[in-house]
């Protein structure tokens, strides 16, 4: 089954798929507010994959790592994702764009370092691009600054990965 054709090809994909997860977490987000969740929770990569590895943690070595509230309520933790990995490789292996890549030990390193930056900053602004964007919506200016923040540091990493690639380091 290949995927051309989608509504999410094309010029226009990313505004559609926007859309679509705006409006899922805006769902989501009246679900968690009712069991206890905080502002703009609805899908947040950072928060619920911090939620998920706590409450397993939490579980299996009876440790009391920090949950939101919604998380401490419910028997499992955070599954979204759980669901986002499992719906990216299906689509990608639906779409035959699934490929290993090989890297030296360097750049898992450097990847390695970057997703441990990334997750470190995301926790400090409170947000990832996705939590950070639900909460401007709701009128949080410091969201705004974690936005411009965000693109800034996507803009540096694209000039190293671009100089990197070049030689140049």
């Amino acid at each position: 089954m290949k995927l051309s054709g989608s509504c999410l090809e094309g010029k226009n994909g990313p505004f559609i798929l926007g859309v679509i997860i705006g409006v899922l977490a805006a769902v989501v987000q009246g679900l968690t507010i009712s069991a206890g969740g905080p502002e703009a929770y609805g899908f947040c990569a950072l928060c619920h994959t911090r939620d998920l590895v706590n409450g397993l943690l939490n579980i299996g070595l009876g440790t009391n790592l920090g949950l939101a509230a919604v998380s401490k309520a419910a028997v499992l933790p955070v599954m979204s994702m759980v669901g986002v990995l499992i719906g990216g490789f299906i689509a990608a292996k639906l779409s035959r764009e699934y490929r290993v890549k090989s890297a030296s030990i360097k750049d898992i390193i450097i990847y390695f370092i970057g997703g441990v930056l990334l997750m470190q900053f995301g926790l400090l602004l409170g947000a990832c691009p996705y939590r950070a964007a639900i909460r401007f919506a709701y009128g949080d200016l410091v969201a705004l600054v974690g936005i411009i923040g965000i693109v800034i540091g996507v803009w540096i990493s694209l000039y190293l990965i671009q100089r990197s690639s070049r030689g140049g380091m």
